[in-house]
């Protein structure tokens, strides 16, 4: 088998340059945003769009178009909220299999992207974490998610909504979804830290204050690229975490918090959780299989 990662060559230079410049372009925020690392900020921006936005309630719900009839059962508001409070996560969320196929269907005939690159591909042209040209892929962001329906739907669900405005304590005046393939490949996973980012733990910078929800499109076992986070770090980093890159080695993350604190998140397709990503996180690598996961950001 040819392994195209072990070839040296400009174009792969320049692609982990392009990877670093995207990643920190969408985590680490604009210049003012950087200061809702610090766990003050986010709670004082919360109290003044709460006040705000009490001013005209009806404003702010009606613009976000909320869906009649929530898709999610079973789920407690009350116990979700207390529990990203508490350790950065809260699970339960789960997809229908007719929406998690419609879904994947369309991520497979929807072209899309790598960050930094122009080309657009097929997911089902990446062979061994490469195209046939040759050039190595690590993940392909796709196309106009906003024209998959049941992604809208997942959207402006009212369940999850609520579950939005209980933890930020306003309604999100920014919502931003992503549709995204993580190739599986051979390439060792200490060669992939050392040009893709998030394959590192980070926590990230995304607007005064946010959330997120994501779902499983495919099965995710530990192989197939579990989605990694640290409990309670939303709310608790050292002063030399806070001032410097919000990227962090994992000895120096398990050094601070413990491995103990350490969730690596699995689940069968469809599986899904809310996070404030303000918390160290990382994805593993996927080695076995292509990893497809939705991605609902609020802020």
């Amino acid at each position: 088998m040819t392994i195209c990662w072990k070839r040296l060559s400009l174009q792969n230079k320049l692609r982990k340059l392009n990877l670093k410049n995207d990643f920190h372009k969408r985590v680490g925020g604009k210049y003012l945003e950087r200061l809702s690392r610090f766990h003050g900020v986010r709670k004082a921006y919360s109290v003044a769009q709460n006040k705000i936005q009490s001013l005209n309630p009806t404003f702010y719900r009606n613009r976000l178009e909320i869906q009649d009839k929530s898709i999610f059962t079973g789920i407690s508001v009350k116990k979700t909220v207390i529990a990203m409070q508490d350790c950065g996560v809260g699970f339960g969320l789960q997809l229908s299999t007719n929406m998690v196929e419609e879904i994947s269907n369309f991520a497979s005939r929807t072209p899309c992207i790598e960050p930094g690159f122009h080309e657009e591909f097929l997911a089902k042209a990446v062979k061994d974490g490469c195209l046939q040209g040759g050039r190595y892929v690590m993940r392909g962001l796709v196309n106009n998610v906003k024209n998959c329906q049941a992604i809208e739907q997942i959207v402006h669900d009212p369940l999850l909504l609520k579950i939005v405005r209980k933890y930020l304590t306003y309604w999100p005046t920014l919502i931003t979804q992503h549709l995204t393939w993580s190739f599986a490949s051979s390439m060792p996973e200490a060669e992939i830290k050392k040009s893709y980012p998030p394959t590192n733990f980070h926590y990230d910078i995304a607007g005064y204050n946010f959330m997120t929800a994501y779902f499983y499109i495919t099965d995710i076992d530990i192989d197939s690229g579990p989605h990694v986070m640290i409990k309670y770090s939303h709310q608790q980093k050292p002063l030399q975490m806070l001032l410097a890159s919000n990227c962090q080695p994992d000895d120096a993350i398990f050094n601070y918090y413990g491995k103990e604190n350490q969730i690596v998140i699995t689940g069968a397709r469809g599986f899904g959780f809310v996070q404030d990503p303000s918390c160290f996180h990382k994805v593993k690598p996927p080695v076995t299989s292509n990893r497809l996961i939705l991605q609902i950001r609020y802020s």
